[in-house]
């Protein structure tokens, strides 16, 4: 009699405990592939396959089509990214500068929402000393090699499989940024045929040669500098498209959101620069963004854009509390089909020099116009991306009211820079890595 009740009243609790609901909290991966120009990717229309994996990703979610870094180096935009803050707000806009500690991120929502939280970051710059550590379980930092790399891809693959809770992961990898130097059988692939000097090697070294020689974009050695880049935007691309392929592939009781972007672009001498960190013109600040989350119909969007943005559609569609005074706008209307406002104004910065203020430079998209800005020496240059979108013709004397508006909101941002702050002095190991990387000349 006994052994009848206790079987009765233990498939009674089976029978409470199916109809108990399904935790429906999807597991979320955030991509970032460091230097990632959004014009150097197929799916944007660049001539190369660079990025076969990314474009099969982004034709079956929704992409982005102008979406902006909200500054042209990797430690502010994705202090960005986290807080849907610009950098004269969130503080996080130098190497000795950590984040405000007072301002909520991104990882701090998802652990409250009941997330376990992970970071796998392959870059110095990102080191837990800077506060993007803040709110994560778990924060590794590789190095920069492409050994990380590999392990770090590796990692995000087992975190996912190492729980039956929801995950938050972000995975930020060093390729494509310089130096380029990816392996075989990615080495030669585009640059074989190159007609550019053999010491263009793809190293921090020759692509500051090409700099400072001052080459035009058509010069063989700068083309031959692009390929090589576009090599190992190859080599990440394939990497980071088995990862996405594995995760989808393996079995999970949850739903799978991906964001697949990066931080900043890179620039190929278009307006006299190399590298990133130095202008706002749209190679260096136009990013590739899709997003694949349950429900979303494939589609590309083609207002503007930013990272800031990017917080505030995750915590709209988990279901978080938002951020307070997040400056990003979410997203989550254009994952349902829903049109966003293109008149929206979008802001992006370079790296922010005490000691060289005119290198200092501040752009605002607005619709179809780019105000690029160097407000150390009042210089405004206006773009139509429309009729313009490699940015070379100034039509600011014909559109003095636009100029006008925008230069508005440039001043904003120079206000906002101007409170004091006091500096974190880093140590010798922290400067030789950040030198490694090639930030030592641009103090």
């Amino acid at each position: 009699m006994a052994s009848r009740a206790l079987a009765s009243l233990a498939a009674l609790v089976a029978v409470l405990a199916a109809c108990q609901p399904q935790d429906s909290r999807p597991d979320v991966l955030v991509v970032v592939a460091d230097s990632l120009a959004a014009s150097h990717v197929g799916s944007h229309g660049y001539a190369r396959p660079t990025t076969p994996g990314f474009d099969a990703f982004a034709a079956q979610c929704v992409r982005f089509d102008s979406a902006y870094s909200a500054a042209a180096w990797t430690l502010p935009s994705v202090a960005s990214l986290f807080t849907s803050q610009p950098q004269e707000r969130h503080g996080a806009r130098n190497d000795e500068l950590p984040l405000r500690a007072n301002l909520p991120t991104l990882a701090e929502a998802f652990t409250a929402g009941g997330w376990n939280t992970h970071a796998i970051v392959q870059t110095p710059v990102l080191a837990s000393r800077t506060g993007l550590s803040r709110g994560f379980e778990e924060y590794r930092v590789l190095d920069f090699s492409l050994a990380s790399f590999a392990r770090a891809i590796e990692l995000a693959r087992q975190t996912f499989d190492a729980s039956s809770a929801p995950d938050f992961v972000y995975l930020h990898v060093a390729p494509p940024h310089m130096p380029y130097i990816p392996p075989e059988p990615f080495r030669g692939r585009f640059s074989a045929e190159s007609e550019g000097s053999a010491h263009v090697d793809g190293s921090i070294a020759s692509a500051r040669a090409v700099h400072r020689a001052k080459l035009a974009p058509e010069h063989p050695d700068v083309q031959r500098l692009v390929a090589l880049y576009d090599e190992h935007i190859a080599y990440v691309d394939q990497a980071l498209a088995q990862l996405v392929a594995q995760l989808r592939a393996a079995p999970r009781d949850r739903e799978l959101v991906i964001v697949w972007t990066s931080d900043h672009g890179e620039a190929f001498m278009e307006h006299g620069e190399q590298g990133h960190n130095s202008s706002v013109y749209d190679e260096m600040v136009r990013v590739p963004l899709a997003i694949s989350a349950p429900g979303a119909a494939p589609r590309v969007v083609q207002e503007p854009v930013s990272l800031l943005d990017l917080a505030p559609t995750l915590i709209e569609s988990m279901g978080l509390a938002p951020l307070p005074r997040a400056e990003g706008r979410s997203l989550a209307p254009a994952l349902r089909g829903e049109a966003l406002d293109a008149s929206r104004e979008i802001v992006t910065t370079s790296r922010h020099y005490p000691q060289k203020p005119e290198r200092w430079k501040v752009g605002v998209r607005s619709g179809p116009f780019k105000l690029c800005a160097t407000p150390a020496t009042q210089g405004f240059a206006l773009f139509d991306l429309c009729t313009d979108p490699r940015e070379l013709v100034d039509i600011s004397e014909s559109q003095p009211q636009v100029v006008a508006r925008l230069r508005g909101e440039v001043e904003r941002v120079v206000r906002a820079l101007e409170a004091p702050e006091l500096p974190r002095e880093l140590d010798d190991s922290e400067r030789r890595a950040l030198a490694e990387l090639g930030y030592a000349d641009e103090r």
